[in-house]
């Protein structure tokens, strides 16, 4: 009687364990299944976002303006020239085709965070173009150098505008905004040029310009006709002579050595790195 009450407890025993091994195994699946299934409705849905993305981009045709929306141009650095063309770098969505697209700007108006100070006669807006086969062109606005412009920043605020090409022109809704002027402002590869000449103002930069006998630095920036973008070589040769120059206006003026006259870095010794 003892070894059939002991072979019977041992046989609960038993079964325990294995309901419980049961029970156990029985969480893991249905834990196993579940991630799965989650996994799953998220490979689904992003899936589902990608096919959404790639159908907007196969069948949306739309522009909008590349990079940072705002550009400065100075008449300064056009050799004498009255009339300058801006081209405004532009980027499309959808696919590329196999012919010429336009590109039509507009002049924001109404809006008092982007106010126009520029006059009609100060620029033109140009039509623009997506060349056949590409995914960027660029837009454009003719501008005209006027006398006031020797003392004076005018600004111009533009639009993309959607058109038979573009249908979602401007579908981002920002803005361009063009600066032009006579005067002599800090130019756009000044970021590089730093390395080389230090801290700019524009009675530096004058300076610089003055002992090169020329309207821009040629290097890493968009030059006008008539000019050739420098070498390495050449830079460093103008570095030199820009720092010889230097060197000479400072023994020749002991104790007054060239400072800064303008802008953050006024009353500053010029140094250059």
């Amino acid at each position: 009687l003892r070894s059939a009450v002991t072979h019977v407890g041992c046989g609960f025993r038993r079964n325990g364990r294995l309901q419980e091994i049961k029970r156990t195994n029985m969480k893991n699946i249905k834990r196993i299944i579940s991630r799965w299934l989650m996994g799953a409705l998220f490979l689904g849905l992003l899936s589902a976002c990608e096919q959404e993305k790639t159908l907007m981009y196969e069948q949306a045709a739309g522009v909008y303006f590349y990079g940072k929306a705002e550009s400065e141009y100075s008449f300064v650095t056009n050799l004498g020239g009255d009339v300058y063309v801006q081209n405004i770098r532009v980027v499309t969505t959808g696919d590329s085709v196999n012919y010429d697209r336009k590109v039509m700007i507009a002049v924001v108006e109404g809006d008092t965070n982007y106010v126009n100070t520029a006059r009609p006669e100060q620029y033109q807006l140009l039509e623009g173009i997506v060349p056949a086969g590409k995914f960027e062109g660029s837009a454009a606005v003719e501008l005209h150098r006027t006398k006031d412009m020797s003392d004076s920043t005018f600004i111009v605020h533009v639009k993309l505008v959607p058109n038979e090409d573009f249908p979602l022109a401007g579908f981002d809704r920002r803005y361009f905004s063009l600066s032009v002027t006579d005067q002599l402002t800090q130019p756009s590869n000044w970021s590089y040029l730093s390395w080389y000449f230090g801290n700019f103002s524009v009675s530096w930069y004058r300076f610089i310009l003055g002992v090169l006998d020329l309207p821009l630095i040629p290097f890493d920036i968009e030059v006008p006709e008539g000019m050739v973008e420098w070498t390495y070589t050449e830079l460093d040769a103008a570095v030199a002579q820009v720092r010889a120059a230097l060197y000479k206006y400072n023994r020749e003026h002991p104790g007054e050595p060239l400072r800064h006259e303008d802008g953050k870095y006024e009353g500053d010794e010029v140094v250059m790195p």
